[in-house]
């Protein structure tokens, strides 16, 4: 290796140090969970079927390959604090690049992303539970369009 090229190796070297979050901007599943719970946003970057199979409740899914071209949908939270997780830990520490870089300075990656937050015992929505909870909507609307359309039938006969 000439003296140039071992020179632009340590450099590129020193520029990768310090990329990424630091020690202290990663949170542990059961801590990610109790802030979730106080409102924080859980921002979940795995694609769209993964989440789908299951997801932490009330997260919100934005794919890592789309979160550049989605971030005005994170601008309300802006100066607010987001947690990033993924399914171990990879595309979330990267989602926190991308999100520093475009202002956000109140995000931490959630270590082992979901695969610890299964483990641990956390909640989890599946697509199964979210299908079951819009067909028990569906049927509670469905039954209210019913009495009203009997009590509209009564006021016309009435």
């Amino acid at each position: 290796m000439t003296g140039l090229s071992r020179y632009i190796v340590v450099l590129a070297a020193l520029a990768l140090i310090g990329c990424g979050p630091k020690e202290d901007q990663f949170i542990d599943v059961k801590a990610a969970a109790e802030r979730q719970a106080r409102g924080e946003l859980l921002l979940d970057v795995r694609e769209a079927d993964d989440y789908k199979e299951f997801h932490a409740p009330n997260s919100m899914n934005i794919p890592f390959g789309r979160l550049e071209y989605r971030l005005a949908e994170l601008e309300s939270h802006k100066g607010k604090p987001i947690m990033v997780i993924d399914h171990s830990g990879l595309r979330a520490s990267r989602a926190w690049e991308i999100l520093q870089k475009a202002g956000f300075t109140q995000v931490s990656v959630v270590q082992g992303g979901m695969a610890a937050w299964r483990e641990a015992g956390l909640p989890v929505a599946t697509l199964q539970q979210q299908l079951e909870k819009e067909r028990a909507v569906e049927e509670r609307l469905q039954q209210e369009a019913e009495m009203l359309e009997r009590e509209l039938e009564a006021l016309r006969n009435g």
